[in-house]
Order: C-alpha cells, then structure tokens, then sequence
C-alpha cells in the first residue's frame, strides 16, 4: 500500500491552487497518494496543524497577509509551527519577491526545503521541484540559486521582532503602544527602529518612509 502524503497548501491565488492541483493530479497518476488540505489565511492553516497527527509536506505562501489571531501573525509562524508539531516536515515557499534581503530573511525564518520565486517557474519545473523535495531533495528556482551563489557579505537579518514592528507601525500603532504587542521596552524598541531605518536607507524621521521602504521589499 503506498504511503499517503498529507499535505498542506497556503495558498490565496487561485490561479496557482489550480496549478497546483493539477500537478498533484499528475503525481498520483505516477503512483503516489496525497491528501490536500487547501487554505487561504493563517488562522485556517492553524485549524489543519491542530487537528491532523500528520503532515509531511507544506506549501506555503510567504506574501499571506498578517492574520488577527492570538496564536498566529505571519506565515513565519505557521512554519515554526509546522517544524514543532511535524518534525520530519519539508517546506516549500513560494513569493513574488525577489531582492536578497527578502530572501536571506525568508531563509533565516523558515529554513525551507524549497524556494520558488512565483516569476521564475513554469508547470514542468513546479512538478520537478514537488519531486525533488518528495524524494528529501532541495530545489530552488533560479533566483534564489543565484542569491545563493553571490556569497552576500554583509549580515541584514530581518527578524520577526522587526517584522512585527514594521506590522504594527503599517496598521498605525502608536509608539507607546508597540513594547505591548512585542514585549521590549520602549528604549529596545526604539533601538530597533533605528536600525530598521538603516536597513532600509530611511534618513527622515517618522514611519511612513519606513514603511513604504519595507513594502516595497516585500515585509509588508
């Protein structure tokens, strides 16, 4: 009896949810059995994690918006998520972006086994990379290989402290309010946006800047 793939896919274009679908329908036709389980926001992705003792494979896109929910935020926390409860899981991550920053970021907080860069792949290399990572081989499209290979030097590290404070400036959070939802003190957090404004090239003070830098490199 062959093994059942229970998988996961956090996915809101549709477009790609039918591509996806059809390459899983084509795997199956090889001989391997999956059970899909589809969603479109964080919240719902928890429900699956939650309530199933197994998921061996999750497609996971990187650009769902933030959820309102007290368990989960970012996809960032789906995946950590994932990690814990699925220890023998492999991740694929799919974005639209595709600037090195944005990438050593996705890295560094999903250590995934796959990245797509959605602009670089077509149908056939979408299946060879399901393939790869089913057999536990890693596949990255060519974006992210060249990133790879360009040895970065320099050490920017976006971590989901930064990013939550990038969230909760870009919903109009007050800076009183943000050692709250990030648990720093407000001389930390401070500390914290200065470097973001470093990071991202901002010399005016104020958030709008930061925030429309940080959007613009896909944070936000």
């Amino acid at each position: 009896m062959p093994h059942i793939f229970n998988v996961l896919i956090v996915e809101h274009e549709g477009l790609l949810i039918d591509i996806l679908k059809n390459a899983f329908s084509h795997l199956s036709a090889e001989g391997k059995k999956f059970n899909l389980h589809i969603v479109s926001r964080c919240m719902d992705a928890l429900d699956v994690i939650e309530n199933h003792n197994n998921i061996d494979l999750a497609l996971l896109n990187i650009d769902i918006p933030p959820c309102k929910h007290k368990k989960v935020l970012f996809i960032e926390d789906i995946s950590l998520k994932l990690r814990f409860r699925f220890p023998d899981i492999k991740i694929m991550a799919f974005s639209n972006y595709k600037n090195n920053m944005h990438l050593h970021s996705l890295f560094e907080s999903l250590n995934p086994e796959s990245v797509l860069i959605k602009s670089d792949i077509n149908y056939k290399e979408l299946l060879k990379a399901l393939e790869n990572v089913i057999k536990s081989t890693p596949y990255y499209s060519k974006t992210v290989l060249n990133y790879m290979r360009q040895s970065l030097t320099n050490n920017i590290i976006i971590d989901k402290i930064d990013k939550t404070i990038l969230h909760y400036l870009s919903v109009g959070t007050k800076m009183k309010d943000l050692p709250h939802f990030v648990h720093l003190s407000r001389s930390a957090v401070e500390s914290r946006k200065r470097r973001l404004r470093e990071v991202f090239g901002v010399d005016q003070k104020g958030d709008y800047q930061l925030i429309l830098n940080a959007r613009e490199k896909g944070f936000l």
